[in-house]
């Protein structure tokens, strides 16, 4: 008895593949963010704490 060929489904199931190529962005690492937000939040802070003396 012959086997039959079966087909396999398409890989990928239509979804769109995203390569990891970086082109023309701003690279900035996560300790980077970590400090960026933590200098921003101690801007706020003294902003909340001074600002009303300083800008009336």
């Amino acid at each position: 008895m012959a086997k039959e060929k079966t087909t396999l489904p398409p890989t990928g199931a239509g979804l769109m593949r995203f390569f990891d190529e970086d082109t023309r962005a701003i690279k900035i690492s996560p300790k980077g963010v970590i400090g960026l937000t933590l200098v921003l939040i101690a801007i706020e802070f003294l902003l909340y704490a001074f600002g009303p003396s300083i800008f009336g």
